[in-house]
């Protein structure tokens, strides 16, 4: 690091700044925006870490940092499930200060948050080469990390011919059989999306965050035109759902949920495709998939499901560290056992 140059770590910086760098950074996300903090914030067995690097010469931002702590089980198992993630961060000015930024706001990271998770996995979410030595530095191991992104600046019938054929027809479907998609505005509705998303996690057996998450979400991002609830109804009930993030002409699918009993009318491909003619009509640039999947993945249904709708894969990876050993080998073994349960 430039000797004359002299940076710090805070948790203490102007809240217009930091949004400002935020947004106008290129490989920006909406994941380390202040309203997603703030959602964090508000969210049982969750809470935000933010930091920013600042040059104190300047008062510059270098770099940006926003970390979901997430702790899955309550009481006693709670330490064997609080893991921290950041997507789409950091943020850094690209140059090689900004990368010696990243290169200490991780190691500062590190050392507060090593006793209170198990693990920390940064999920990037644009193509960023030249921070990962960065990662590398800092003890983050890569993994195979794949991801769909969908070309939304072209007119709506590019977009509706690169979907697999059988996609398209079970489009048809749906809609012939009387499947309609509304957008939830009013609040009174959160709990009948959060039963749709229990109903698919379960299935799954995979963790689903306290409702109070998504009552966070309507109440701060949805004022801000940064979230959509879209969900599908059959004659006068609902069956399935989607919340979609939108942010600097991204489209970001994040949380799906659906009703087994309406699966054979085809609402989650009616959701898609509602979605991508929304975005495109609305001047997004872009429909982010919300990951692909690692090599083992290629072939479970919902890589299958994601892949025909004929976006582009990437892979950016994802990089992880493991703050406690020991810990992290009993909660995956447990979470293994759970899975085959």
């Amino acid at each position: 690091m430039n000797s004359k140059t002299s940076f710090k770590v805070t948790d203490q910086f102007e809240k217009e700044a930091f949004s400002r760098f935020v947004y106008e950074n290129p490989n920006t996300s909406i994941f380390q925006t202040l309203e997603m903090a703030e959602v964090y914030k508000r969210s049982k067995g969750c809470y935000p870490l933010t930091l920013a690097v600042i040059n104190e010469d300047t008062g510059e931002i270098m770099a940006t940092l926003l970390a979901k702590i997430l702790e899955e089980k309550p009481g006693f198992l709670g330490s064997f499930s609080r893991h921290s993630t950041i997507r789409g961060g950091p943020i850094f000015m690209d140059s090689k200060e900004g990368i010696e930024a990243v290169s200490l706001l991780l190691r500062y990271y590190n050392n507060i948050i090593k006793n209170d998770v198990l693990y920390s996995r940064i999920y990037p979410l644009n193509d960023t080469p030249q921070v990962i030595p960065s990662f590398k530095e800092n003890g983050y191991e890569y993994g195979i990390w794949n991801n769909f992104l969908i070309d939304l600046n072209r007119p709506v019938n590019e977009i509706r011919r690169d979907i697999d054929k059988y996609k398209r027809k079970n489009i048809n479907r749906a809609s012939k059989k009387g499947v309609y998609i509304e957008e939830i505005t009013e609040k009174g509705l959160i709990p009948v999306f959060y039963d749709l998303l229990k109903e698919t996690y379960t299935n799954r057996k995979q963790p689903l965050e306290d409702i109070s998450y998504f009552k966070a979400v309507f109440d701060i991002l949805l004022p801000k035109k940064m979230a959509k609830f879209f969900i599908a109804k059959f004659k006068d009930e609902y069956i399935a759902t989607r919340l979609v993030l939108t942010y600097k002409g991204v489209v970001y699918d994040w949380h799906t949920g659906a009703s087994r009993k309406f699966l054979s009318l085809y609402p989650n491909d009616l959701l898609v495709w509602h979605i991508l003619k929304w975005g495109a009509e609305n001047n997004f640039h872009t429909f982010d998939f919300g990951g692909g999947g690692t090599s083992d993945d290629l072939n479970a249904g919902w890589v299958r499901f994601k892949r025909k709708f004929g976006g582009k894969m990437v892979s950016y990876g994802r990089y992880t560290k493991i703050h406690r050993p020991i810990k992290f080998w009993l909660a995956e073994k447990a979470f293994k056992l759970y899975k085959l349960s």
